[in-house]
């Protein structure tokens, strides 16, 4: 039995749809092979099948669910985490290049600003606000590579970056390096040393896909 949140404001419903069955796919409670109809995820949201079917077009398009001829099934989300981990490596690991050779004085006091912010908080500290001050430190990071084509592309991909979702399989120590790396990220900027500053966020991608690919081996149904 299909178990969702009632949609409540219209104008949103595309987005309540897709959030709460992108959740769904993430915590494991659509499992990998589940067969998606149409009309049974409607009559969950207790919405019309249209709204549905441009979440589900939206979760084709990135990869949380596959066709399999007429049928739609979610996908392995573990090959999918994993190919936009590598996305990601690749993509911020160049921001961070360039922003040690671009950031403005006043970029690196944001990025700094949100990485001592986010050493601050702690396992007790709400995943909401955890999720947004990692996202506000990479986009800071983006946004300091003044390539707007380059800042489009991570964009598509803060979604994934560090969700409440995932937070939650997060260990003490895993949140403490991760800090640790933020600053490592940090320091490599401030010294304008863009060599230093891609390996520094390389590494810290990487650390992320390694605990993500855990994080779902724990959702994953014994």
């Amino acid at each position: 039995m299909l178990s969702f949140d009632k949609v409540e404001t219209r104008s949103t419903v595309v987005l309540q749809v897709y959030q709460q069955m992108k959740r769904s796919i993430l915590r494991g409670e659509l499992p990998t092979g589940y067969r998606i109809v149409e009309v049974n995820i409607a009559e969950a949201f207790g919405v019309s099948r249209t709204p549905v079917r441009e979440a589900i077009s939206r979760l084709i398009a990135q990869g949380f669910i596959k066709e399999q001829g007429n049928v739609k099934v979610v996908a392995d989300i573990s090959v999918s985490m994993s190919e936009i981990n590598g996305i990601r490596t690749v993509l911020e690991s160049y921001a961070a290049r360039l922003a040690a050779e671009n950031a403005t004085d006043e970029d690196l006091r944001v990025i700094s600003e949100y990485c001592n912010s986010s050493v601050l908080v702690d396992g007790s500290s709400p995943l909401e606000k955890r999720a947004m001050l990692n996202d506000s430190f990479h986009e800071a990071v983006a946004r300091a590579s003044y390539n707007e084509r380059l800042i489009k592309m991570i964009a598509d991909f803060y979604e994934y970056a560090l969700t409440e979702e995932m937070l939650v399989y997060y260990s003490k120590a895993d949140t403490e390096a991760h800090a640790e790396q933020h600053r490592s990220i940090v320091k490599a900027l401030c010294e304008r040393d863009p060599d230093a500053a891609e390996e520094a966020m390389r590494a810290h991608i990487t650390s992320i896909g390694r605990v993500i690919e855990r994080a779902i081996t724990q959702m994953k149904p014994k």
